[in-house]
């Protein structure tokens, strides 16, 4: 009868024995030397790739300005010169022939208890302002979700046919009214739109 082999088993290695050598963390230096690296590369990051993120926002922010801005205009410049002209036309205008004169620029601004959706006429607009979240158009319609940060101030004078802002203490200096609208973005940037409306 043949004898039963015998079978050794191999001493396993010490899991903490790598090829006779102990396995190691990270030494200081080496955690010194990974930290200086990702400061580095977060300063890499921070100055060059993050405002190139906001960078590009700012043709969006850019687009909507100027969508608002172009709304805003196209609302002032629908209405009368002056309250005291026609309304219904403009065959009456201020200043001329029998007309009451052209409204004082002192006088700017809505008149008696007018609000925006029963403004009539150019100057009732000076100096409205209005920021987020209070955006609104001429119906009431809130318009905050499609501004979010948005704000905009409107300035109106009486002006020369270049658009420069004259006193208006005479009617030949009653001919043109200027509109500037001012879109300031969420980022703060201001964007000025200008337009003249003539005495007709």
């Amino acid at each position: 009868m043949r004898p039963m082999a015998k079978y050794m088993l191999k001493p396993e290695k010490h899991p903490a024995t790598v090829s006779g050598r102990t396995a190691q963390g990270f030494t200081l230096v080496e955690i010194i030397i990974g930290i200086v690296i990702l400061g580095i590369a977060l300063t890499f990051l921070s100055t060059l790739l993050f405002p190139q993120a906001q960078r590009g926002a700012e043709p969006v922010l850019q687009m909507r300005a100027a969508e608002l801005g172009i709304a805003l205009m196209s609302e002032i410049t629908s209405q009368s010169f002056d309250e005291n002209s026609d309304h219904s036309g403009g065959a009456l205008r201020c200043d001329e022939d029998d007309a009451p004169a052209c409204t004082p620029f002192a006088l700017f601004g809505p008149d008696g208890s007018e609000t925006r959706g029963t403004f009539n006429d150019v100057d009732d607009y000076h100096r409205l302002e209005e920021s987020f979240p209070n955006l609104s158009n001429a119906l009431g319609e809130s318009l905050a979700s499609r501004y979010p940060g948005f704000s905009y101030s409107i300035d109106v004078c009486y002006s020369d046919a270049q658009g420069a802002c004259i006193p208006g203490d005479t009617p030949a200096e009653r001919l043109f009214k200027r509109i500037e609208i001012t879109i300031v973005t969420p980022q703060g940037q201001p964007f000025s739109f200008s337009s003249l409306r003539g005495n007709f």
